[in-house]
């Protein structure tokens, strides 16, 4: 003891040692406890509290119009989910009463079953614009069967293991969630969370443009696995949501939290916290009001003629920008998200209007349309000048390629003849002579005219973009069809003689095109010559409003290999097609601003089973073919700020419809909207004559 230091008495020295006799007492006794008495069960607790890496969903980007009108919202929604390691203790009458429970609940089976339906065919193609057997598969919002997504051994059998919430369904409706949520005392591994399913406010008029998300088809798990997804994923399906799913999808996050042994979260470890990225935004290159507009004159030209589909396409021909791009029937693709009843996507899948086709990707007979091509390719090829003249007597001949006494007659469909024509009236008169006699020759009653020939008009075709697909963002789009001679031979075993490129020359026979294709060839006529790629997204950009560089939108395709000069006599002579004696003088187009245009009536084989059941070609009274209506324009005449294709598609119709009678007065109503023109009243539609 240090000199000085007064000693503790006794009496408290002796209280501090029983104070700590009896401290370490506490604690002894307390280890003993928790060791012997309660060690067992502590045990088993921490045993089944386990930490687990859980994903944080990322919000997929939303889309807004040109005007910045949002188009796609992420609404909120329940999800349920299961995890599997939560039944592996359970006995297997016990696990199939949570799994019988949950799969009621949602409207699923647990029984694994194929995840997508087969819709068979969806259109009126063929091998050439997009095959008549080929089958496509949609994807309901959610997959049907519970066990699919369940972990499986190596001999496919469910394998209940791993502490990981797998998504069972991420659409389920609020009364079936509280359900759930209710038993959830009753149903280990069962979690119901809230989460987001994509709407569609405008439903079906941009449906063929946004698409839908589903799941993922059976047979692309492997796929989609590559590129970091799991199986019970929400991807995009068609339209802009599976073209820019890399995009839209957003990056998950993660957070490990500790769970109990019904695999419920009891407490989140916030330092192993990574926040999700949310997926990029796209602007649009088209507004919904004009958009909608579009859908509503092609409804009523539709119902005028009886019609049950057709298409609008308008791009900006300075850029390729898509302004609207219409298709009839259509459907609601808020179905494949927010959900409907089986009876409805039955109904969809045999609606015999097929309304899941795009119709302005679909390949088509061009018809007169097509003339564009053919006079400019005879101008660049130096076949015809501005001024030369070919006389139209109403019908030409030919004799049989094998049989010199035989004779083929070609007609005009002024069957009065349009008399001697420069290739400005050809195009004004849209007629069949002229283009007929400058794409494949004819020498005969004193004429001298010499032909391009089907392999350059063939090939000036493909450089103005047909038999190739665009390139635009959407899914299905077909490449059409410009035929040759080897095509023929190949396919039909048939000779290509002089006659075949007659018919190839006014846009009929094998030669298919889409109405997008067309607009685009319209484009290129009215901007001088450049082929643009037809685009929908004018920008991409991340959730803080910054535009992704690496999406560059739309951009040139090539120039057509046809002087500014031929081009402008093109333009000439669609000019004159919308002036006083042209044919589509008598269709309404706006006066207030200067339009070019040029018609088309293509002519079809539409066979059907006749009461003995045998295969019979559909004509009208007449014993015609049928007919498909199409009209291309653009305007401003000077300045070109607008080209258009419209289409009306003639099956099912008993009579002939003419592009300057029926697709013709839809452009004009479509122009008018676009330049803020008023509509004229409504009048019976114009007798005029005119292809």
């Amino acid at each position: 003891m240090a000199r000085g230091a007064t000693p503790l008495p006794a009496a408290r020295l002796r209280l501090l040692r029983l104070a700590a006799v009896a401290a370490l007492a506490l604690l002894w006794g307390r280890q003993w406890q928790v060791q012997v008495r309660r060690g067992a069960e502590l045990e088993a607790d921490a045993r089944q509290n386990r930490y687990v890496a859980r994903e944080i969903e990322a919000d997929r980007g939303v889309v807004y119009d040109r005007a910045g009108t949002q188009v796609v919202f992420n609404r909120p929604r329940f999800t349920v989910s299961i995890v599997p390691g939560a039944l592996s203790d359970l006995a297997p009458a016990e696990r199939d009463r949570v799994l019988e429970t949950v799969a009621e609940a949602v409207g699923m089976s647990v029984a694994p079953r194929s995840a997508s339906v087969r819709i068979g065919r969806l259109g009126p193609r063929d091998a050439r614009g997009g095959a008549l057997d080929d089958t496509v598969r949609a994807t309901f919002a959610a997959p049907r069967s519970i066990l699919r997504l369940l972990p499986v051994d190596a001999d496919g059998a469910p394998l209940f293991a791993g502490w990981q919430a797998i998504p069972i369904d991420r659409n389920v409706s609020r009364e079936a969630a509280f359900r759930l949520m209710e038993r959830q005392g009753e149903l280990p591994g069962v979690q119901v969370t809230e989460s987001s399913v994509r709407e569609y406010p405008a439903g079906p008029t941009l449906a063929h443009v946004l698409g839908f998300t589903g799941a993922i088809p059976e047979e692309e798990v492997a796929d989609y696995a590559t590129r970091g997804y799991r199986i019970y994923d929400t991807v995009g399906r068609s339209g802009l949501e599976a073209s820019y799913e890399d995009v839209l999808r957003g990056v998950k996050g993660e957070q490990v939290v500790v769970v109990d042994a019904m695999g419920r979260p009891l407490r989140e470890l916030d330092a192993t916290r990574r926040a999700p990225v949310a997926g990029s935004n796209l602007e649009l290159t088209l507004d919904l009001t004009f958009q909608q507009a579009v859908e509503a004159a092609l409804a009523r030209g539709l119902r005028r003629v009886g019609a049950k589909s057709g298409a609008v396409v308008a791009l900006d021909p300075r850029d390729g920008a898509v302004r609207a791009i219409v298709t009839l029937p259509t459907f609601d693709n808020n179905m494949f998200s927010t959900g409907a009843s089986p009876e409805a996507f039955v109904g969809l899948l045999t609606d015999p209007g097929l309304p899941l086709v795009n119709r302005a990707l679909n390949g088509e007979p061009p018809g007169s349309t097509f003339k564009m091509i053919t006079a400019a390719a005879a101008l660049q090829e130096g076949v015809v000048t501005r001024h030369t003249q070919v006389v139209d007597p109403g019908a030409i001949t030919l004799p049989h390629a094998y049989n010199p006494d035989a004779r083929q007659q070609f007609v005009c469909w002024n069957r009065g003849g349009h008399g001697a024509v420069d290739v400005v009236e050809a195009l004004a008169q849209s007629c069949d002579v002229y283009f007929y006699e400058v794409s494949g020759g004819y020498y005969e009653n004193g004429a001298n005219q010499s032909g391009l020939g089907s392999d350059r008009l063939g090939r000036y075709a493909l450089e103005f973009g047909l038999g190739a697909a665009s390139g635009i963002e959407l899914v299905g789009e077909v490449d059409g069809l410009v035929p040759n001679k080897r095509w023929l031979a190949a396919h039909n075993g048939e000779y290509w003689g002089t006659g075949q490129t007659y018919i190839m020359g006014i846009g009929q026979g094998y030669t298919l095109a889409t109405p997008l294709q067309m607009a685009n060839v319209t484009a290129a006529v009215a901007n001088g010559g450049t082929l643009f790629r037809p685009h929908l997204v004018a920008a991409v950009r991340d959730a803080a409003g910054q535009i992704d560089p690496r999406r560059v939108p739309g951009g040139e395709i090539r120039r057509v290999p046809v002087d500014p000069g031929h081009l402008a006599v093109v333009r000439e002579g669609m000019r004159r097609a919308v002036l006083p004696g042209g044919t589509a003088s008598w269709a309404g187009l706006p006066t207030e601003v200067a339009v070019a245009g040029k018609t088309g009536t293509a002519e079809f084989v539409d066979i059907v089973k006749d009461e003995n059941g045998r295969a019979v070609v559909r004509t009208d009274r007449y014993g015609n073919l049928l007919t498909h209506a199409w009209f291309v324009a653009f305007a401003p005449f000077d300045a070109p700020e607008i080209a258009l294709a419209v289409f009306v598609d003639g099956r099912g119709l008993d009579h002939v419809i003419e592009g300057s009678q029926v697709a013709a007065p839809i452009a004009a109503e479509v122009l008018r909207t676009y330049f803020r023109l008023p509509q004229p009243a409504p009048t019976a539609t114009a007798s005029g004559e005119g292809r």
